[in-house]
């Protein structure tokens, strides 16, 4: 066997060896679920399963969600667009089962159901408190599972809104100040306290402590900028003193040299 042959060789294994590695397309889930919620709201959603048997034959899809009073609606289609089958099922916890023989090459899964209440969770402003909206799982026969996707939500009330509003634009002007050069050490105290309020679920207070300290922020930023004023103004005196002197100078040198002359 020459080089030649053999180095075609070593090339053909090399490319075999690397298609060999590169995994076959997984199943896939896709969907828009909102990135926001408030609370007693109904929801839906639509989520779409591709590719659903390149790795398995037959697997059971299993869905879950924090949203409470769930209808799941799972339609499945052929490659020609047309449906195959429709299943409704109830609960927040619901399993579906996907089998190639179908002749199913997509499905839809749509979800709706309604934001739980307030008391369904904790709240943090950052990181924001977050619901499961929806996770996906693709389970195996024996207990083999895989997290295909899991979509998270911020859930709300009218009033843990208003409070996080107040908090983004206090930390804003709070920003803003710094940037002005100015001192917020009282601006940062009163967001802090705003903060630990917005975590108790006192949104009034909150609200009430994150105003102050965009106020106080204010009137630093404010304040910062009449003392940068003064300074420019002062410089400028400074100039113009100093120009008027020069010129006073000269006007003295001149007269004493005409008097000599």
């Amino acid at each position: 066997m020459n080089l030649n042959r053999c180095s075609k060789l070593a090339v053909a294994l090399v490319v075999l060896l690397a298609v060999a590695a590169v995994p076959a397309a997984a199943v896939s889930i896709s969907g828009d679920a909102p990135g926001s919620v408030q609370a007693g709201a109904q929801q839906e959603t639509t989520f779409t399963v591709a590719d659903p048997f390149e790795s398995y034959e037959e697997w059971t899809l299993q869905a879950e969600t924090d949203l409470t009073d769930v209808t799941w609606q799972i339609v499945t289609f052929d490659n020609a667009g047309n449906q195959i089958d429709e299943a409704t099922i109830t609960g927040q916890s619901v399993s579906y089962d996907f089998a190639a023989s179908s002749g199913a090459v997509r499905a839809e899964v749509t979800i709706v159901g309604t934001v739980p209440s307030s008391n369904a969770w904790s709240w943090s402003y950052d990181p924001a408190q977050t619901i499961t909206y929806a996770e996906f799982v693709q389970a195996q026969p024996g207990g083999a599972s895989n997290t295909l996707e899991t979509y998270s939500t911020r859930p709300y009330t009218t009033a843990s809104q208003e409070a996080r509003t107040a908090i983004s634009d206090a930390e804003a002007a709070i920003q803003q100040a710094e940037n002005a050069g100015a001192s917020v050490g009282g601006a940062k105290s009163d967001l802090q306290d705003a903060i630990e309020f917005y975590n108790g679920g006192n949104f009034e207070q909150a609200v009430s402590n994150a105003e102050q300290a965009e106020s106080a922020a204010n009137s630093a930023a404010s304040s910062a900028e009449r003392t940068d004023l003064i300074i420019m103004i002062g410089a400028a005196l400074v100039v113009l003193l100093l120009l008027a002197g020069g010129v006073y100078w000269y006007l003295q040198q001149r007269d004493s040299y005409d008097k000599l002359g």
